[in-house]
């Protein structure tokens, strides 16, 4: 066996071993980056969730209010088309969270809470002006290179909290 056919072997084998490395970590790099890129969908998921619910809050001139309503100062409507899910339905806001979470991974959860220091679904106040909401939005991505590790998936979640001012 000649001098160059030796040269020829030893570059394959040195190729065999580096390029599985090298692709894991091309690999890992686009994971990394759909990653990023969910955790910034659903950070604005939840911020334009909160934002529409500050927005639609309980008034007397608001024709679609959302959350849980204000005594004698809410008129909720009928539901209708221009009115799915008038109060005190959450609805509305899920939606909205739901429409810009679209590379948010799956499956996508929102919370919805009405008052200082709620978490999860359960509202301690009203859709009164003043009072806080808080959308929080969590998904899953998932990941091809964490599999080869035993992750499989990458846990995500964003809260964003606004007073309600109509």
């Amino acid at each position: 066996m000649s001098g160059r056919q030796r040269r020829r072997g030893q570059a394959l084998v040195e190729f065999a071993l580096v390029a599985p490395l090298f692709l894991a970590m091309i690999f890992a790099v686009f994971d990394l980056g759909r990653v990023i890129w969910a955790n910034d969908a659903v950070g604005n998921a939840a911020r334009e969730a909160a934002r529409f619910a500050i927005v639609h809050g309980g008034t007397k001139s608001n024709t679609c209010p959302v959350g849980p309503s204000t005594p004698g100062v809410t008129v909720v409507p009928a539901p209708s088309a221009n009115c799915p899910y008038p109060s005190p339905s959450v609805q509305s806001i899920v939606d909205i969270a739901n429409s810009y979470s679209v590379a948010g991974g799956a499956p996508i959860v929102v919370e919805v809470c009405y008052g200082k220091g709620c978490s999860g679904n359960v509202s301690t106040d009203t859709n009164r002006r003043g009072a806080s909401v808080t959308v929080t939005v969590s998904s899953s991505v998932g990941i091809l290179t964490g599999g080869l590790l035993g992750h499989e998936s990458f846990a995500i979640s964003a809260k964003s909290t606004m007073l309600v001012n109509h």
